[in-house]
């Protein structure tokens, strides 16, 4: 089950019907999303992009995505004619890469929620597309590659309103129930050069990066494959600035132990320019031991990990200097269960919680089609605000994954907001989702 896992341009705002036919015109034809999950044996690809190995970053990571979405996963239902007809495009992204080392992706999703509670905005419907890749330009195919990764994306309102990223704030939920939903428009959200040396012992990246995708997440923090809710995916006991300019590197003491610090612009805004606020010279900062207790091959589903990190005083923002420690901890087993447990504890200056917690189980389920493809996952957590003047909140989210056809992925789930931090006028709220992705 669980092995699979500046600003460009303008603001978009496409009519909603027109994109909901493209939409439903796509998933009859394209090849879509690999799930976070893969068999022990190895599975097939559509463009033969080669496994992970030992990333730096979360199941956000652009490597990561490009690895996890080239897995062959096939489908409740199946069109091989039309499948076989968009087989030369996948054909020709790996001889690309085999001929320049460029590995391309892309992909569309929407996310559609809607809140139980009288609220001036009732439901939220978003888009996101993008295009990501990785350019080995160095050392191709020997023991020290070094590459270019970048993603550009656009997020956008499928209907007038609030995106999904907005919704929660109605009725007073201090985390976001859409993550990654916004309505930012165009933007370079990635462009960083990684390097690896001593035969992968040790990594680096430089450039615009997160800051967020690297720390105490999990298989199942993806905003696009895993859970919706902000506070399931990682603690937020811990700030979470922009994509911007920042450093980080991996060293790997031996296969099972591995170090991970980087230094991030904390005043960094996804998608503006990241020299606008580079200049402050205010920086997040973050050191995150990881043990892998099995082989390095399971790294993304047996982990333990401890962060310890800093931020800095924001100056214009009012915000004083910040300092604390996140623990997460996963573990797969049968291929088919997969508990994890996040936590985090600061002194609440630069975060939403000074301290939280969250459980949670992940469950590869066997169809009448294919042994354990589709994913339920389910996660309670509980946050103390780092305001005195808000209450605590409980949040909980249900999700199920499941393969529609050969390459889209349809993810119903729902959201139990109790005593929302922002407003004690709200005993609780259920928040209902629909969300598609499509990958080629």
């Amino acid at each position: 089950m669980m092995k699979r896992s500046v600003q460009v341009g303008c603001r978009s705002q496409p009519g909603r019907s027109l994109v909901l036919v493209g939409l439903v015109a796509t998933a009859l034809t394209l090849p879509v999303m690999a799930q976070a999950q893969q068999s022990s044996n190895q599975p097939g690809t559509y463009a033969g992009y080669k496994t992970n190995t030992g990333g730096l970053e979360g199941p956000e990571g652009v490597t990561e995505q490009l690895s996890v979405d080239d897995i062959a996963v096939p489908g409740v239902l199946s069109f091989p004619k039309i499948e076989g007809f968009f087989k030369p495009w996948f054909d020709w992204k790996k001889r690309l890469n085999e001929r320049t080392g460029l590995k391309l992706q892309l992909s569309y999703q929407t996310l559609y929620q809607r809140t139980n509670q009288d609220v001036p905005y009732q439901d939220a419907f978003g888009g996101r597309w993008q295009i990501q890749g990785s350019w080995e330009l160095l050392n191709r195919g020997g023991r020290n590659p070094g590459k270019l990764t970048f993603r550009i994306e656009n997020r956008y309102l499928l209907q007038n309103g609030i995106p999904p990223s907005q919704l929660g704030y109605q009725f007073g939920s201090v985390a976001p129930t859409g993550t990654g939903f916004s309505d930012f428009g165009t933007a370079l959200t990635e462009l960083a050069w990684r390097q690896e040396l001593m035969g992968g012992k040790l990594k680096f990246i430089v450039g615009k990066i997160s800051a967020i995708s690297w720390y105490n997440v999990l298989a199942l923090s993806s905003s696009m494959r895993g859970f919706q809710n902000t506070a399931m995916q990682s603690s937020l006991s811990k700030p979470a600035p922009g994509r911007g300019i920042g450093f980080g590197f991996g060293y790997e003491f031996n296969p099972h132990f591995v170090m991970v610090a980087g230094i991030h612009d904390a005043n960094a805004k996804t998608a503006e320019n990241p020299f606008d606020t580079i200049g402050e010279k205010e920086f997040y900062k973050s050191v995150e031991f990881r043990y892998y207790p099995t082989t390095p091959d399971r790294w993304r589903w047996d982990q333990v990990r401890l962060q310890v990190w800093h931020q800095d005083a924001l100056v214009a923002k009012g915000t004083p200097a910040s300092k604390g420690v996140t623990f997460a901890a996963s573990r797969l087993f049968d291929e088919k269960w997969y508990p994890f447990v996040l936590a985090g504890l600061s002194d609440g200056n630069a975060s939403v919680f000074k301290k939280d917690i969250v459980a949670g189980l992940g469950m590869g389920l066997n169809t009448r089609h294919r042994a354990a493809q589709d994913v339920l996952g389910l996660a309670v957590g509980w946050g103390d605000p780092s305001s005195d003047l808000l209450q605590q909140q409980t949040t909980a989210e249900l999700f199920y994954r499941f393969q529609l056809v050969e390459h889209l992925a349809i993810t119903p789930s729902v959201q139990y907001v109790r005593n929302p931090a922002g407003n004690p006028a709200h005993n609780s709220a259920l928040v209902f989702g629909l969300r598609a992705r499509i990958t080629y």
